[in-house]
C-alpha cells in the first residue's frame, strides 16, 4: 500500500486528474457485463443459464471494444491522436450482436400487466448497450446531438413497446427510464471530458508561459549585446577596409588605422564582460521580483517574505543566483501551483529558502549540475545548500550563507 501511496504522490496533479478521471470513465464501460447480468436475473421467464452466459459474454466483448473506442476517443479530443474508424466500426457490429442475443434469449414479448417481463428484459439490454455504445462516442458528439438521440431512442423503445401490445405503463415507463438515464450518463461522460480537455489546455497554457518567460529574458540579453556591440562591430568594419585601402596603396597610415581596429576589439570585449557581468551578478531585490513576475507569469501563486537590503554584495549575488536556479527548477521539474520564497537572519548567516508544491515523479533532492553549481558558489563563503522533499509534493530548496559575506 505504502508503494501505491507512493507512486500516486509522484504523479503530478495534471497527471492525478488524468488518472481519476479516465478511471472513472474506464470502470463505467468496463462495468457493462455486471450490469447485463443484472437485468438478465430480472425477467420472468427463466431463459437457460447457458442462454444468459452467452448473453453476458456477448456484452463483455463489446464492453471491451467500446473501451477501446473510448481510450482512442479520448486521444483524439485532446488532439494526440486520430479518431477510431475501425474499432468504432467493430463497436457498431458489437451493439448488434449484443442486440440480437438479447432477441434470442429473452424475446419480445409483452407483459401481461404492468411488470418486468423477458420483453422488458430485452429492452433494458437495448437500452444499456446502447448506452455504453453512445457513451463511448461522446467525445464525438455535441451535447444537443446526445440530446437528439436520447429522445429518439427513448420515443423508439415506446413506441416499439407499443407495436407489441405491451401496457401503456410499461412501454412509457421503459421509455422515461431510458431518457432520464441516457442524459445522466452521457451528461457525466460528456462533462468529464471536456473538464479533463480544459485541464490539459491550462497545462499547456501554463508551459507556454514558462517558455515565453524564458524566452523574453534571452531576448533582453541579446537586445543589450546587439545594441553594445551593433556600433562597434560596424565601426570595425569601416576602419578595417579603410586599413586595407591605405595599404594596397603604402600609406604608412593602414598601420595606425588597424591598432584603431584593435582598441575598439578590446573596447567592446570589456564592454561585454561589463553586460555579462551584469546580467549574473544582480542584487537580491532584482533577482526576487523577476522571480516573482516569472513565476506568476506561469501561473504559480508566489510570495516573497523578508528583506534584503545591507547584504554585502557578494552575499545577494550568490543568493540571487539560488533564486535564479531555483525558479528554472520550478518550471523545468514541477506542476506548481505555489512557491514562497522567504528571506530570513539569524545568528550572522542570512537564508534563502524555495518551497513549492507539484513535484513530479523523480524530481526531488537528487540535484543536477545546477544545484551543484550553487553549493560551490555558497561553499566559497562558506555558506551551505540543502535541496529536500518534503511530505507529499512538496520540495524545498534552502541555501544559508554568512551575512558578511567574508570567504572562507
Amino acid at each position: 500500500m505504502s508503494m501505491v501511496s507512493r507512486w500516486w504522490e509522484e504523479r503530478s496533479a495534471l497527471q492525478r486528474f488524468d488518472l481519476y478521471t479516465r478511471g472513472t470513465l474506464y470502470s463505467m464501460v468496463v462495468a457493462e457485463p455486471l450490469a447485463a447480468l443484472f437485468i438478465a436475473s430480472a425477467g420472468t421467464g427463466g431463459p437457460s443459464a447457458p442462454a444468459v452466459l452467452t448473453f453476458v459474454a456477448v456484452s463483455a466483448v463489446h464492453a471491451g471494444v467500446a473501451f477501446m473506442v473510448l481510450r482512442a476517443g479520448i486521444e483524439w479530443y485532446l488532439g494526440r491522436g486520430v479518431w477510431p474508424y475501425r474499432w468504432t466500426a467493430g463497436l457498431l457490429v458489437a451493439t448488434v450482436a449484443v442486440m440480437g442475443t438479447a432477441v434470442a434469449v429473452f424475446g419480445w414479448d409483452a407483459p401481461a400487466e404492468p411488470g418486468v417481463s423477458d420483453g422488458v428484459v430485452t429492452a433494458f439490454a437495448f437500452i444499456l448497450v446502447l448506452g455504453f455504445t453512445v457513451g463511448a462516442l461522446t467525445t464525438r458528439l455535441a451535447g444537443p446531438q446526445l440530446m437528439v438521440l436520447a429522445l429518439v431512442i427513448s420515443a423508439a423503445v415506446v413506441v416499439a413497446g407499443m407495436l407489441s401490445d405491451w401496457p401503456q405503463q410499461s412501454a412509457f415507463g421503459t421509455g422515461f427510464a431510458a431518457f432520464f438515464g441516457y442524459l445522466g450518463g452521457w451528461s457525466a461522460f460528456r462533462a468529464s471530458v471536456w473538464m479533463l480537455g480544459i485541464v490539459f489546455e491550462l497545462d499547456r497554457s501554463r508551459q507556454v508561459q514558462a517558455d515565453l518567460a524564458v524566452a523574453e529574458e534571452r531576448l533582453r540579453f541579446a537586445r543589450d549585446l546587439h545594441d553594445i556591440l551593433g556600433r562597434n562591430l560596424s565601426v570595425i568594419a569601416v576602419k578595417s577596409e579603410l586599413a586595407a585601402a591605405l595599404a594596397r596603396r603604402g600609406r604608412d597610415e593602414s598601420a595606425e588605422e588597424m591598432m584603431a581596429v584593435r582598441d575598439i576589439a578590446q573596447e567592446s570585449l570589456r564592454e561585454v564582460r561589463e553586460v555579462v557581468r551584469g546580467y549574473r551578478e544582480v542584487d537580491l531585490t532584482t533577482e526576487l521580483a523577476g522571480a516573482r513576475s516569472v513565476l506568476r507569469s506561469a501561473g504559480v501563486s508566489t510570495r516573497v517574505i523578508g528583506e534584503v537590503g545591507g547584504l554585502p554584495g557578494d552575499v545577494q549575488a550568490v543568493l540571487g543566483w539560488v533564486a535564479r536556479e531555483g525558479t528554472t527548477n520550478v518550471l523545468r521539474h514541477s506542476s506548481a501551483t505555489t512557491c514562497v520564497i522567504t528571506v530570513a537572519r539569524d545568528d550572522g548567516c542570512v537564508t534563502l529558502t524555495m518551497e513549492n508544491d507539484g513535484v513530479r515523479g523523480g524530481s526531488g533532492a537528487s540535484g543536477g549540475s545546477g544545484l551543484s553549481g550553487l553549493a560551490e558558489r555558497l561553499g566559497e563563503l562558506g555558506g551551505s545548500l540543502a535541496a529536500d522533499r518534503l511530505d507529499g509534493d512538496r520540495f524545498r530548496l534552502a541555501a544559508r550563507v554568512p551575512s558578511s559575506g567574508v570567504v572562507v
